[in-house]
């Protein structure tokens, strides 16, 4: 199936049987299961990173209304002020709060993340079998064995033992007792 074009003189690419489908399938698969697992792992840790950051400037902001309300409380401020400075504080704390279960979200969706992974990549590895396989089974059927040796070569038939009944059974322990002795 591989003859030479009569035009160019070159070989033109070998047909694709089922064994070339499966073995690049396989392949493909595998590859974009890997990359796949690599970028969710990243996108993961994007976020995760960026709650973190939020959650820092949120502290910090609190950390500043704090002081402001401090500030304002030893001042003798007038009263609307300071209401206003603990409502800011009361919002901070609120949005701090959610913040912190988007993360403990974020970080348990990422350790289940993680674990999928591994264990996606693990069942992948049969993928990797089934492809190895296919590759043999081409390279064998582009490459076969010389007819050297005859494929069908015979065997000797095991010799078998007639079935020991239930009577022969109980006299071979007596008989081996019987030789022992």
């Amino acid at each position: 199936m591989t003859s030479k074009s009569k035009d160019t003189g070159q070989q033109p690419a070998p047909v694709i049987t089922p064994l070339h489908l499966l073995q690049t399938l396989t392949r493909t698969l595998n590859e974009h299961l890997a990359d796949a697992c690599r970028e969710a792992e990243k996108d993961a840790r994007k976020a995760m990173e960026k709650l973190t950051r939020q959650h820092a400037k949120m502290q910090e902001k609190l950390a500043e209304a704090e002081e402001k309300l401090a500030g304002r409380k030893s001042s003798s401020a007038d009263r609307k002020a300071i209401e206003k400075s603990e409502q800011k504080i009361a919002g901070l704390l609120s949005g701090l709060n959610e913040l912190q279960e988007a993360r403990n979200a974020a970080e348990s969706y990422t350790r289940q993340l993680q674990n999928d992974v591994r264990q996606t990549l693990r069942i992948a590895k049969g993928l990797e079998r089934i492809e190895h396989q296919a590759d043999l089974a081409i390279e064998k059927r582009n490459n076969p064995k010389p007819p050297g040796k005859p494929a069908n070569r015979t065997r000797k038939p095991r010799s078998r033992k007639p079935a020991a009944g239930p009577a022969q059974q109980d006299a071979k322990p007596g008989a081996e007792a019987g030789n022992n002795a």
